[in-house]
C-alpha cells in the first residue's frame, strides 16, 4: 500500500488518521496524533499518558494495523488518491483543448464514483 521509506509511510498513516481516526479507539486515536501530528517521541507519550514507552509502542503500532485494515476493506484513501488522478490529468486534457480526451477521462473518473 506504500513505498517501503518511512516519510512515505507516515505520510499515509497521517492521511489515514484524518480520514478514519473516529474508528479508532478514543486511546489509539490520540497516541497516533501525538506521535504523528505533534511529532512527540515515544518517551514523552509515555510520560505524559502516565504509561511505558514500549506500551505507547505497541498502541501505535496496533492502531497504524487497524488503520491500514479499515482501508484495505473500505479504501476510500486510494479511491480519492485515483479520483484526483483523473481531476488532474481531466484538467490538463480541458486546458490543452483536447475535448475527446477530457470526455474519455471524465468517463473514466465516473467508473471510480459509481
Amino acid at each position: 500500500m506504500f513505498g517501503g521509506d518511512d516519510l512515505s509511510k507516515n505520510l499515509l498513516i497521517c492521511d489515514l488518521l484524518e480520514l478514519y481516526g473516529p474508528l479508532l479507539t478514543e486511546k489509539q486515536s490520540k497516541l497516533l496524533e501525538l506521535y504523528y501530528f505533534e511529532d512527540l517521541s515515544l518517551s514523552e507519550i509515555a510520560e505524559n499518558e502516565g504509561g511505558s514507552r514500549q506500551g505507547a509502542m505497541d498502541v501505535i503500532k496496533r492502531a497504524e494495523k487497524e488503520l491500514l485494515k479499515i482501508e484495505g476493506i473500505l479504501g476510500l484513501y486510494n479511491r480519492n488518491k485515483e479520483q484526483n488522478r483523473f481531476i488532474d490529468l481531466l484538467n490538463n486534457a480541458i486546458n490543452q483543448k483536447d475535448l475527446e480526451k477530457a470526455k474519455s477521462l471524465l468517463l473514466d473518473l465516473e467508473k471510480t464514483i459509481n
